[in-house]
């Protein structure tokens, strides 16, 4: 009886190594045949060993056995059943993590796309209204004039509506790019980079204004936002790839489900190409804003050059340079630069009367700093004893008016500029140099209290602000044989205005090419940029040139007309050359038409040389007795 309740005793105990199979001292092995000894024998000494243990409590390996009532195993990894339990639990956590994630991308696209959308429409309202305001009609929605107003302006406000595009059509968590992300920022940074280079010369800091400060800070602002959606962007893409950390680098490893959201940190071919052209684009703007920033860099170096020794206020000294305000509502500034006493009375202390006050009107193309040179000779040779000269709005340091633009409006704003402003009463006599001469025929016939006399220098003729585009477009004749009522042919001399190329040149200007070349290359200074021969690839200066060929036949035309009936009785000499009459017939008729201006015209004289008289030595010469005669009756006679 012992015996066999010691073996159904032993039966009932199973092996810790092999929970499912028995062990017993006197039963035989699987394959019939009884245990060898040795086994018999370690067999046992286990089965001792087991008999001192709490069958309460004991931990087995394994399946549970079921003599441990009310205690849990211990969670064995390789449990299969325990695995699976493990991989569905953290897939449910992941998946409800990623859940989460792609709620709040999805909400973040919506908003961000809403908002970008409002900020690109705002963006054509203002660009609309800019191009209105600046170039056909002053709107003036902020009661602030920009009195440095030109193409950059526009160009700026463009360049905004471009990023906020990108940042619409490119805000997808499978576009990011940690390279467009680093050019938004430089972007934005150059941006303000410019503005922190306007406000640093005192010059362009009193001119800019609410309007050109606003536009600057709203395209650093586009960029800005392409920061902020980058940003976004990549903190999405970094929670979707890594949502448990680094703490789960084995169960992330095995997650093979496709993504639909394009966060595996690959990109598909299709998002390549897009990269590739959003990323292309940008690098266009980043080009453009080197040379946008070369451009202003220069420009603040030139202005502040020329500017500081030029006075803001009336300085009542012989010689000065100054700015003056052209109405009393102080809306633009010109540039004056006066020599000799021009405050002084019109008689010398032995009761001698001075010489009038010569007042240049530079050409369509230049300023007094060229096209005055032979005035300023006669000057320092003590024959003229005082003159002045000015820039029209937009030319040289002179501010930008508001639009539109006339040649009655800047007849107006030197009247007020030169006598209530700088107290320069005359008298004068007006010398108008090629387009100049329209310019002065009208302030003289508004003026004719103030204006002894007038003279005419290779002068336009008012046919040439008509634009006859109806015959530009028609071939010319066979031949050879020019109609001579045909002004649609002219020789380059004559710059006549076309506003298409203007508005052309006007949004190159501001990649500054031919202005870096000037001073890289040519190793011209300052003065040359902003009075002399690169004056024409400024792009305030380009936005005049504008102005001017918009209103040319609309009211400039008309003014010059309502002039000539003013100026029967004023002392004329006109000048032309040679060599522009040889070359065309039309140019020597509309010279001498302006000889029948007055019945008071002293003089006619053709000089030697071509349109620019005041580079030949000869027609200079000429060209200085003709103005000699004219201040002096005495010579004509």
């Amino acid at each position: 009886m012992a015996s066999k309740s010691t073996n159904t005793s032993n039966r009932s105990i199973k092996s810790p190594g092999n929970s499912e199979r028995p062990v017993s001292s006197g039963q035989p092995s699987e394959n019939g045949s009884p245990a060898p000894p040795h086994i018999k024998s370690s067999s046992h000494q286990s089965l001792l060993e087991n008999e001192h243990e709490p069958l309460l409590g004991r931990s087995t390996a394994g399946k549970p056995s079921h003599r441990t009532f009310g205690v849990q195993p211990r969670s064995d990894s390789t449990d299969p059943n325990r695995e699976d339990e493990l991989a569905i639990d953290f897939e449910s956590q992941f998946q409800r993590k990623l859940y989460g994630i792609q709620k709040k991308y999805r909400l973040f696209l919506n908003n961000s796309r809403w908002i970008l959308n409002v900020f690109i429409i705002l963006n054509t309202v203002w660009l609309v209204t800019t191009l209105i305001s600046d170039f056909f009609f002053n709107i003036n929605i902020f009661r602030t004039n920009n009195r440095d107003c030109s193409f950059s302006d526009l160009t700026l406000i463009f360049v905004s509506i471009i990023a906020n595009t990108l940042n619409l059509w490119f805000n997808k968590i499978g576009l990011y790019s940690s390279l467009d992300y680093a050019l938004n920022v430089t972007l934005c940074v150059l941006t303000l980079f410019n503005l922190a280079l306007v406000y640093l010369i005192s010059y362009t800091r009193r001119r800019i204004g609410f309007a050109g400060t606003f536009t600057y800070l709203w395209a650093a602002f586009s960029f800005f936002v392409g920061v902020i959606i980058d940003w976004f962007l990549y903190t999405y893409n970094r929670q979707l790839n890594e949502p448990y950390g680094h703490e789960q680098e084995d169960n992330r490893a095995n997650r093979t489900r496709d993504d639909p959201f394009g966060i595996s940190g690959k990109h598909t071919l299709t998002e390549w190409i897009y990269i590739g052209i959003r990323n292309l684009i940008k690098f266009l703007l980043l080009l453009f804003f080197v040379l946008f920033t070369f451009n202003t860099l220069l420009s603040a170096w030139d202005i502040h050059r020329v500017s500081r020794g030029t006075a803001d206020v009336t300085a009542e000294v012989a010689t000065y340079s100054a700015f003056h305000w052209v109405d009393k509502a102080h809306t633009y500034k010109l540039h004056v630069e006066c020599y000799g006493d021009v405050f002084e009375s019109n008689s010398l202390d032995d009761g001698e009367k001075r010489q009038p006050i010569l007042l240049f009107e530079h050409g369509g193309l230049d300023t007094g700093f060229l096209s005055a040179t032979w005035i300023q000779e006669l000057y320092h040779l003590n024959r003229v004893q005082r003159y002045c000269t000015y820039e029209r709005p937009g030319y040289g340091l002179s501010d930008s008016a508001p639009a539109p633009v006339s040649i009655a409006m800047v007849a107006d704003a030197l009247k007020h500029a030169l006598l209530e402003e700088a107290k320069i009463t005359g008298p004068f006599i007006t010398i108008g140099y090629d387009m100049g001469g329209l310019f002065a025929q009208v302030f003289t016939a508004k003026n004719l209290d103030v204006v002894d006399g007038m003279m005419l220098v290779e002068s336009w003729h008012e046919d040439l602000l008509l634009k006859n585009y109806l015959q530009r477009l028609l071939p010319p004749s066979r031949d050879g044989h020019k109609d001579p009522d045909d002004v649609s042919w002219l020789p380059p001399e004559i710059a006549r205005p076309n506003e298409f190329k203007i508005w052309w040149d006007g949004l190159w200007s501001c990649w500054g090419v031919k202005l870096q070349t000037s001073w890289l290359f040519a190793h011209h200074g300052s003065r040359e940029r902003i009075f002399g021969r690169d004056m024409k690839y400024q792009s305030k200066f380009l936005r005049a040139k504008f102005l001017e060929s918009v209103t040319s036949s609309l009211l400039s035309y008309k003014d010059v007309l309502s002039a000539k009936e003013k100026l029967l009785d004023v002392k004329l000499s006109v000048v032309s050359s040679r060599e522009l009459v040889k070359k065309s017939s039309q140019w020597g008729n509309w010279q001498r038409e302006l000889t029948k201006l007055s019945n008071k015209a002293r003089e006619w004289k053709i000089v030697e040389g071509g349109h620019e008289v005041y580079k030949y030595g000869l027609g200079k010469q000429q060209t200085q007795d003709v103005l000699l005669r004219l201040m002096d009756e005495k010579e004509i006679n």
